[in-house]
């Protein structure tokens, strides 16, 4: 994913190197055709000066090599009308006398020189000057030009990422808005503090969020007032069986029990419906209450122990502490029913349901593990989606259960995770209660102290 910070830079401080080069290459040849003119001209104004004197030769100061090649002195040379060299401010350039007068360019070993040259009837007069100097010259002048411009690179980085920092932290405010929503919860996103290229694409969004509400209010109250309406036809059909079935010899007959057991399924699954749409309410949820965990799971394992019998499973409770939690305790018994209920339908009959309460990692946890078939592996995170039902399973179900546990945990703050053993003899249903506090220690706890149900 590409920064906008990131996107910015590459595209100006490229700009910013290439003005400098530009800015100092024009610099460089402006003010390289300035400074050739300037010197061209003092050349020849030397030469005049020498060439227009009469009488014997003037003395020339004597020049050193660092004035000549650092300062850019500029070396007179005379000779006489036989063409000797008469003299020189800098004997040790070994400059010949130039027979075309006028300026020109001359390579001596790995410099070179510009040279003026001027001749009279009873002298040649000779000025040169280092190009070496010249060129030093220009490029110091385009480098001081193109440094302030090159400083700009790193002011503009520096510019760029604090500056637009604002910016960014608007947009952060806008997708953390954004992050947070859910079917439950569809909020519109801050749009006035976002900046005015973003306020079209925030707009479209919240547009898009309000028919989101729509959709989710119209599909939550279809399927409540779905199931209440078919609670009371199921109910007055299980009043009717019960009838029949008073009446009729031997209870009548697997038929009779096939139909009751399809209602009770049905009326389960609206049972479900129902707890369902209640969760997704958008009503605002009871404040949470403090709960024992001991006693909600010994209370709940014994509403399961018909069930259990029934089932001819060893449904078993270990507790090593006590811990005091916070939470909507409907849910949180809801939560707690659901993974018992799913525990001991996809158990075998004559098999295990062990119920732990213990500390994991420092963490309260409570763990609900059986002998069933497990989930296969690449399963397991689509298991809590609504309806889902794992192919071949022979349990009946709705696919609902799992799915109001995990929005239960959710809406608790209670982290819900399922694995299959090590061993891959079952499957283990892990709560993690990170909140709670642990009151007591409590001692190891069988089914057989389940309270007596009726």
């Amino acid at each position: 994913m590409t920064s906008l910070r990131r996107q910015l830079m590459v595209w100006l401080l490229p700009l910013y190197v290439i003005s400098a080069i530009v800015a100092g290459t024009v610099t460089y040849q402006v003010y390289g055709r300035i400074v050739s003119s300037f010197m061209d001209n003092q050349l020849q104004l030397f030469a005049d000066s020498h060439v227009g004197s009469s009488g014997s030769m003037p003395a020339l100061r004597s020049l050193d090599a660092h004035n000549v090649m650092k300062r850019g002195d500029m070396v007179v040379q005379i000779w006489d009308r036989n063409r000797r060299l008469v003299t020189s401010s800098w004997p040790k350039l070994q400059l010949e006398r130039q027979s075309a007068a006028g300026f020109s360019d001359v390579a001596i070993g790995d410099t070179r020189w510009r040279v003026y040259t001027m001749h009279s009837p009873d002298r040649t007069v000779q000025s040169a000057q280092s190009l070496e100097f010249r060129r030093h010259l220009v490029k110091a002048q385009a480098l001081q030009v193109a440094l302030p411009v090159a400083l700009m690179i790193p002011l503009s980085a520096i510019f760029l990422w604090f500056g637009m920092r604002p910016a960014i932290r608007r947009l952060e405010l806008i997708s953390q808005a954004a992050a947070k929503q859910d079917e439950h919860r569809l909020s519109d996103l801050p749009a006035e503090h976002a900046p005015c290229e973003i306020q079209p694409l925030v707009l479209a969004v919240n547009t898009l969020l309000a028919r989101l509400r729509n959709a989710f209010t119209a599909q939550r109250r279809f399927v409540q007032d779905a199931a209440h309406e078919l609670r009371t036809p199921i109910t007055a059909m299980s009043l009717q069986l019960e009838n029949l079935k008073a009446r009729l010899p031997d209870g009548g007959g697997e038929q009779l029990r096939q139909l009751e057991a399809g209602l009770s399924r049905t009326k389960r699954l609206v049972e479900q419906l129902l707890r369902l749409a209640r969760q997704e309410s958008p009503r605002q949820p009871e404040p949470p209450v403090a709960i024992q965990l001991d006693a909600l799971l010994k209370s709940s394992l014994a509403d399961f122990m018909p069930l259990a019998d029934r089932r001819n499973i060893d449904l078993g409770y270990a507790a090593d502490i006590d811990a005091t939690v916070y939470a909507n305790e409907d849910e949180l018994r809801s939560l707690i029913h659901n993974l018992l209920d799913n525990a001991l339908r996809y158990t075998q009959p004559g098999g295990i349901v062990d119920v732990t309460l213990h500390r994991d990692t420092g963490v309260v946890t409570v763990e609900i593990a059986d002998n069933g078939p497990g989930i296969p592996p690449e399963l397991l995170p689509r298991v809590f989606d609504r309806f889902f039902r794992i192919e071949g399973a022979e349990t009946d179900g709705s696919g609902l259960g799992l799915a109001i546990a995990r929005n239960a945990a959710d809406r608790n703050r209670i982290g819900l995770e399922l694995s299959n053993r090590v061993d891959g003899s079952g499957l283990i249903a892990r709560m993690r209660f990170a909140a709670a506090s642990v009151t007591t220690s409590a001692p190891a706890w069988a089914a057989a102290d389940l309270p007596a149900t009726e």
